[in-house]
């Protein structure tokens, strides 16, 4: 076999083969053999308890992964285990595609990417992956949305920038996620800067939206079937000084965490140290070689998003119901059963008595919810079951 595989030029099975025979050399290396020695020395309960308890740690090291099908996104594998724990047949329609076939008695419903489904018409996702015409269907409604201005050229959007003067802004792509492109200037950016942030959002998008900036702490409301399933409180990519650390040590700490990885892996991503960081860091006189002082949150990036390294804070039984009516009531405007929608709240105790309580920055098509599974703090929500109730209403029957 070893020189078949060598005139074959088959390169990797050098290895299986010596493993092969190490294990027929040594019994001990297969798992029967493993096994077999074990219920030498115990009893077979004990050996089993032993063996599960083995697994268990090393399965609650990483407890939102599905083993075997680590390469999906995570809220696909959070779906997948808990259909399968309520005894749903999953098929992979289109592994790549992130495509699903759950089956329950004569029940088919296929999902896409967790909780893209049929219950959503078409139109949904085109409406949501356009900002422009999700705000004007908002403020139709009598929504309150930030008021901007959209360019479909860049030079126009440069040679705007006297327009903008003196008022802080956002400046993102009319159609892009995960906060690519989109940049956020709490006070009047310099004209610098305003040149970058246009060039940079034109990278993703071939249309620009600049709005005024609504100061607040960030919340996304996840909405299925016009019910608050989880509000999280989402706070840029920081960390917190403990007098002693670097900022550079202070992220590498806080990146140890198993919750924080890469690729939409992981609920929580690993927090970078990038020109976008840096830029941040020198708005605050820092730099990666810095010492906060004790208990001083230094952030490192001005938008929230999870996926630049943001924190998740479940705030679902702290928040004023008010803002809940607000968010079910959008998202229904928008037509949508299975929504993210993100709200700028400057104090989430005090009920909404105005359009100044809020304002709806944006809507998501498909929302990510192993942030919801796994907070970086608060409670835990298992909407991906929420989800699959949704579907299978009868699964709430058993």
């Amino acid at each position: 076999m070893k020189k078949m595989t060598k005139q074959l030029n088959l390169n990797g099975y050098e290895e299986v083969l010596q493993q092969s025979q190490d294990m027929l050399i040594d019994v001990t290396k297969t798992i029967g053999g493993r096994m077999t020695k074990g219920l030498m020395a115990t009893k077979q309960s004990d050996l089993a308890t032993a063996i599960g308890l083995k697994n268990r740690r090393v399965t609650m090291q990483v407890p939102y992964q599905l083993n075997g099908f680590v390469n999906m996104e995570l809220s696909t594998q959070i779906l997948m285990f808990d259909a399968i724990q309520k005894g749903i047949m999953v098929d992979m329609v289109d592994e790549n595609d992130q495509l699903l076939k759950l089956q329950l008695g004569h029940q088919i419903e296929y999902v896409k990417n967790g909780n893209m489904t049929s219950r959503d018409s078409y139109i949904v996702p085109l409406i949501m992956k356009n900002k422009t015409a999700t705000k004007r269907i908002l403020v139709t409604a009598g929504f309150n949305v930030p008021i901007g201005v959209e360019f479909v050229n860049a030079d126009t959007a440069l040679a705007a920038y006297s327009r903008f003067v003196g008022e802080p802004i956002v400046i993102k792509p009319q159609s892009a996620n995960y906060g690519r492109g989109v940049s956020v200037f709490q006070f009047s950016p310099s004209l610098a800067d305003y040149q970058q942030a246009i060039r940079r959002a034109f990278t993703e998008c071939s249309t620009v939206l600049v709005e005024n900036f609504f100061a607040g702490p960030e919340y996304r409301f996840l909405v299925i079937n016009d019910k608050i399933k989880a509000v999280l409180l989402r706070i840029p990519a920081n960390v917190i000084g403990d007098g002693h650390h670097t900022v550079k040590q202070l992220v590498a700490i806080k990146n140890k965490s198993t919750l924080r990885g890469l690729n939409d892996r992981t609920p929580l991503t690993k927090i970078s140290l990038g020109v976008v960081e840096q830029a941040m860091l020198k708005s605050q006189s820092l730099t990666v070689d810095s010492i906060p002082v004790v208990g001083k949150r230094t952030y490192l990036r001005k938008n929230s998003n999870i996926s630049s390294g943001g924190d998740s804070i479940d705030v679902t039984d702290q928040i004023d119901f008010t803002y809940k009516e607000k968010a079910v009531a959008a998202v229904k405007c928008l037509g949508a059963k299975i929504c993210g929608i993100d709200l700028i709240i400057p104090d989430r105790l005090v009920p909404v008595s105005s359009h100044e309580s809020y304002s709806i920055i944006e809507a998501n098509y498909n929302p990510m919810m192993d942030m919801h599974c796994y907070p970086y703090k608060g409670k835990k929500r298992r909407v991906t079951v929420d989800v699959l109730e949704f579907l299978f209403p009868q699964l709430t029957n058993l």
